[in-house]
């Protein structure tokens, strides 16, 4: 797509969405994608709000994701990011689920990568520091890709010891499954995975195999369908494609 095409569909876009978040119909549109987790004591209401306030996602586009897929609905973590008191809130209860999950078997600590996903791992063992002092081992991220590394500092996780991968959403199940992999490679145990957001739509069959083995926790699983770009509706619609590295804060 030329670029004066491309920048004029994201500034039509980002003026759209400035509107639509100004209005009442967003409760509507939000609420509509929301699935709350299994495992939090978060509501659909709570996920509304940090949805609503951080003007976290995008309706009616075309953006091409980290993966390559396509999809007409994409949530921006990074905006949420932005809000100190969204990710306490979300780091309260993701703490919460580690304490009762792992209360009787301690985990020693969390992966994570260097991304919005370090503030999560940072605010968990800022708050389990008296029951839990949670060890960080954090692996590389690139933000001009979107890809994860798997190199962590040397003797960061030790023989046996249990660890939990963690990243901000997971959308194949891919990334989150990757840094388990980091765990196992360095002789640690994995112990469990957590994403603040699932948005595979079921589509994605490795993430019920993930669920299936290990203890999950996802705060919530919103409803956004992707496809491979040749079987993608809004390429066939001609409908103008974003990159997910283009999504401003609105």
């Amino acid at each position: 797509m030329p670029v004066d095409t491309a920048e004029q569909a994201l500034a039509e876009m980002v003026e759209q969405h400035r509107t639509l978040y100004d209005e009442p119909a967003i409760d509507a549109k939000l609420t509509g994608l929301i699935r709350a987790g299994s495992h939090t004591i978060l509501t659909k209401k709570d996920i509304l709000e940090i949805l609503r306030t951080s003007r976290s996602v995008y309706f009616d586009t075309h953006v091409e994701v980290v993966s390559g897929h396509h999809t007409g609905t994409y949530l921006r973590f990074e905006s949420i990011a932005r809000f100190p008191e969204l990710i306490k809130r979300l780091v309260v209860d993701m703490a919460a689920w580690i304490n009762l999950t792992f209360q009787h078997h301690p985990i020693t600590g969390l992966v994570a990568t260097s991304s919005t996903a370090e503030l999560l791992a940072r605010g968990i063992a800022e708050v389990l520091d008296d029951t839990m002092g949670l060890r960080l081992a954090l692996t590389p991220y690139s933000c001009q890709t979107g890809r994860i590394g798997t190199d962590i500092a040397v003797g960061a996780i030790k023989a046996g010891e249990r660890f939990v991968a963690l990243n901000d959403v997971t959308t194949r199940g891919n990334c989150v499954s990757k840094l388990g992999k980091v765990i196992t490679d360095n002789g640690g145990l994995l112990a469990g995975l957590m994403v603040f957001a699932r948005r595979d739509s079921g589509q994605f069959p490795l993430m019920n195999e993930l669920i299936a083995q290990h203890p999950f926790y996802y705060t919530t699983d919103l409803d956004m369908p992707q496809w491979e770009p040749t079987h993608c509706p809004l390429c066939r619609a001609h409908k103008p494609l974003l990159s997910w590295k283009d999504m401003p804060v609105l």
